[in-house]
């Protein structure tokens, strides 16, 4: 790796599902450029095209299961770290807290609503 400066890193990625690009492996190598990489986005960017995911679908990047901030400088990720990626559909909000009830965590106006909807028994 010294051949290549600082201006590339290698990354070992582990994914939670095979990616479309390569079906059947759940961990490969890859070579990020860091003059095209400002911000974790900007990898994120990169692992979407390379291995050919859905523009719709949510990653999420994580180091040591530490959740990394798509603002974060690209610098939080160095040379050699393994990346776990953690691919979701694009169901958001309303849609995504009733397809799966461990996501949806009411707030304090639903929880006083609900106490207020009950009938003594």
């Amino acid at each position: 790796m010294a051949a290549h400066g600082n201006k590339f890193i290698r990354l070992r990625l582990f994914f939670d599902y095979p990616p479309p690009a390569v079906v059947g492996c759940r961990m490969c190598w890859l070579l990020v450029d860091l003059n095209t990489c400002r911000v974790v986005a900007d990898l994120e960017s990169v692992i979407r095209e390379k291995f050919e995911f859905s523009r719709s679908s949510i990653l999420s990047l994580f180091i040591e299961d530490c959740y990394l901030p798509h603002t974060e400088s690209i610098y939080v990720v160095r040379d050699n770290d393994n990346v776990r990626c953690a691919f979701s559909s694009g169901v958001t909000g309303r849609d995504r807290s009733q397809s799966d009830p461990k996501l949806y965590t009411p707030t304090p106006a639903r929880l006083q609503l609900r106490t207020r909807t009950r009938r003594p028994a």
